[in-house]
């Protein structure tokens, strides 16, 4: 009599674990405890489980620091066979958008940091948010790297079908190879969220009398006790393992080493960019896309790029390298419903990185010398554009000129106290806004950017976007630098007033930055060089980001003329000086040289996250306003001065 063989398929389970860089603190914690200890208990609790597990390497540093027992565990667990560890990014980078160099380093990092820890070098990798470009095997192959997990849809994008996604291939670049294993999507959109009855259905349905076929899981570790409560995670994870272990002859759980082992190979492919599917929607198909949308997420890039060339000059240590690689930490590069571009502390920690391995290095080559201040002129965005940066000790401060002459980027040095004061987020179209009345903002959100306000505009009008209250061209101009020396950059444009129902009317405005210390002054003049009257309200723009505590119950406060008030308070009145004040930061003050009216409100964003619709704090706007009325050849002079006070 024939036996009849049971369909068999096997089952890759991979648990990716990832905090960003800058992450709040209480969220951490609770991350911690609802879902990162469940899984750990459980996983001991089902030893006879194969499962494979990523910890990524900002979130592995936290945790050899904090909470060494529950790492201690995991390696107990590696020793016993239950779990096999893979490798990944040191600074959870995504690897194609760095410097190819970078790539290299990224991995070789984290190697070290995971064979300190555990005593052995990981054959696997995982690759932050699966972006995958070709120019990441050499980086992987030459770092001992056997194997990579990518999406299905990466191999669907290079036109294979569904069913070579089963097996494992192999890839090469530059003569360098790797091996890939494919996370299949519905599988991903099937666990947690269905009865573990019908995940382990689907995974059945999907095998043969071969038995050489798997499916493979890979993704967030959140997913267990965070993003849904964590008694019904335990009861999923406790429903699941035991359905693997009565139906373990139809689906049997496997690590990827051990598949590779078993079933090799089914031959040489090659794949196009890409990435998950939601991933490839948000990015409009290929993950770069993010530094165009988002002139903050190619801000942070772009600085990425000016660091690395002066810790290159310094010839710096591994301390000042561990900060930048920190910096390139992804989460808050991109937006979609996990990207982080529109969380504040998340951008606020790239930068701090950042600033504190660029200080590292300026003092390391002696960047000053005798000079106070140095200025240079370049295409620092790589928009095709030139700007101005000028640096000295205590400051950077970097101008815009094609964008109304604007101060984008203001860091600041000290030790301890590093911050972008600038770190500003313009609030932008989302698809998931629509219908919400909700109107983007019309230009970017940096410092000194100027309006002429319609007499009857109001703070709400300002904020809200209300359209058709600027009644001049200025606040998108574009600006001649006539001047960039050691005494101040200047800067000079002609624009226009527009009356309603009248003809328009040419004005002259100048502006001067001056650096000095841990100040940058700027210095108005405007005059009406046409024939018409200009008469509305002239408003001189700041969009100030203060520093954000890890500790969300510490406050963070402005002062007007001293009397303080909370972040989150509107103020619409007179004042002379404004103060941030932030237990993480120095205090900036902001200075007018005339007492005037000042308009103050907190910037806000409806952004996406897997919780829903979250209110973010973006910025703090506060702008001077002034009644200008200037006939032909009449002028106007101000003069603003940002303040770090030590």
């Amino acid at each position: 009599m024939r036996c009849l063989l049971m369909a068999r398929v096997n089952f890759m389970f991979v648990i990716h674990f990832h905090q960003p860089v800058g992450q709040i603190r209480s969220v951490f914690e609770r991350v911690f405890e609802n879902s990162y200890k469940l899984l750990l208990e459980t996983l001991n609790r089902y030893r006879d489980i194969k499962v494979s597990i990523h910890i990524s390497g900002p979130l592995l540093l936290t945790l050899a620091e904090k909470y060494p027992d529950w790492l201690s565990q995991v390696v107990k667990l590696a020793k016993h066979g239950s779990v096999e560890l893979l490798g990944g990014s040191f600074g959870e980078a995504i690897l194609p958008i760095i410097p190819r160099e970078d790539m290299y380093a990224q991995v070789r990092e984290y190697m070290k940091l995971f064979e300190e820890l555990f005593g052995f070098r990981p054959r696997g990798f995982w690759l932050p948010e699966r972006v995958w470009e070709p120019s990441v095997v050499e980086a992987l192959a030459d770092n001992g790297i056997e194997y990579v997990l990518l999406d299905d849809s990466t191999l669907y994008r290079s036109g294979r079908g569904r069913s070579e996604s089963m097996y494992a291939w192999i890839t090469e670049d530059s003569g360098k190879r790797i091996k890939v294993l494919f996370i299949d999507t519905e599988l991903r959109y099937l666990l947690p969220w269905r009865h573990p009855n019908e995940v382990i259905s689907y995974m059945a349905s999907r095998g043969d009398e071969v038995g050489d076929k798997y499916l493979l899981w890979g993704s967030d570790a959140e997913k267990f006790g965070e993003w849904r409560d964590p008694m019904w995670a335990k009861w999923w994870l406790n429903e699941f393992f035991n359905k693997l272990r009565e139906k373990r002859h139809e689906v049997a759980c496997i690590q990827p080493r051990e598949y590779l082992e078993n079933y090799g190979v089914r031959g040489l492919i090659y794949l196009a960019p890409g990435s998950y599917d939601k991933m490839l929607e948000w990015s409009s198909g290929f993950f770069r896309n993010f530094l165009v949308k988002y002139s903050e997420s190619n801000n942070m890039h772009k600085k990425m790029l000016r660091v690395r060339g002066k810790l290159l000059k310094a010839g710096v240590g591994r301390e000042a390298w561990h900060y930048y690689y920190m910096a390139q930490c992804n989460d808050s590069y991109w937006h979609g419903l996990f990207g982080g571009i529109y969380l504040t502390h998340l951008r606020q920690a790239v930068y701090e990185n950042y600033i504190k391995s660029e200080a590292m290095a300026e003092e390391a080559m002696d960047y000053y010398g005798e000079r106070g201040v140095r200025i240079e002129r370049l295409d620092f965005d790589y928009d095709g554009f030139m700007e101005v940066i000028v640096e000295s000790r205590e400051l950077n401060v970097y101008i815009k000129p094609s964008d109304g002459g604007t101060v984008f980027e203001l860091d600041y040095k000290e030790r301890g106290f590093e911050h972008n004061y600038l770190n500003t987020m313009t609030r932008r179209y989302e698809p998931y806004l629509d219908g919400t009345g909700y109107r983007p903002d019309w230009y970017r959100r940096t410092s000194f950017r100027e309006h002429i306000w319609a007499l009857h505009t109001t703070p709400i009008d300002w904020i809200q976007n209300t359209p058709f209250m600027d009644l001049s061209d200025l606040a998108l101009g574009e600006y001649k630098v006539t001047s960039a020396t050691s005494e101040g950059v200047v800067l000079r444009r002609v624009g226009h007033f527009y009356p309603p129902g009248g003809r328009s009317t040419e004005v002259l405005i100048e502006k001067k930055y001056v650096v000095n210390g841990s100040s940058v002054a700027a210095t108005y003049n405007l005059k009406n060089i046409g024939s018409g009257v200009i008469e509305g309200l002239l408003g001189l723009e700041l969009t100030i980001a203060p520093k954000l505590p890890v500790d969300v119950d510490a406050l963070v406060k402005y002062s007007v003329d001293g009397v303080e008030r909370s972040i989150n308070d509107w103020y619409s009145g007179e004042a002379s000086k404004v103060t941030l004040m932030s237990p993480a930061a120095r205090a900036l003050a902001i200075e007018v040289s005339s007492r005037t009216s000042t308009w103050i409100a907190p910037l806000t964003m409806p952004a996406r996250t897997e919780k829903g619709i979250v209110e973010n704090f973006e910025g703090l706007g506060l702008m001077p306003i002034y009644n200008l009325y200037l006939k032909p050849g009449d002028e106007f002079s101000q003069l603003i001065r940002l303040v770090i006070e030590h």
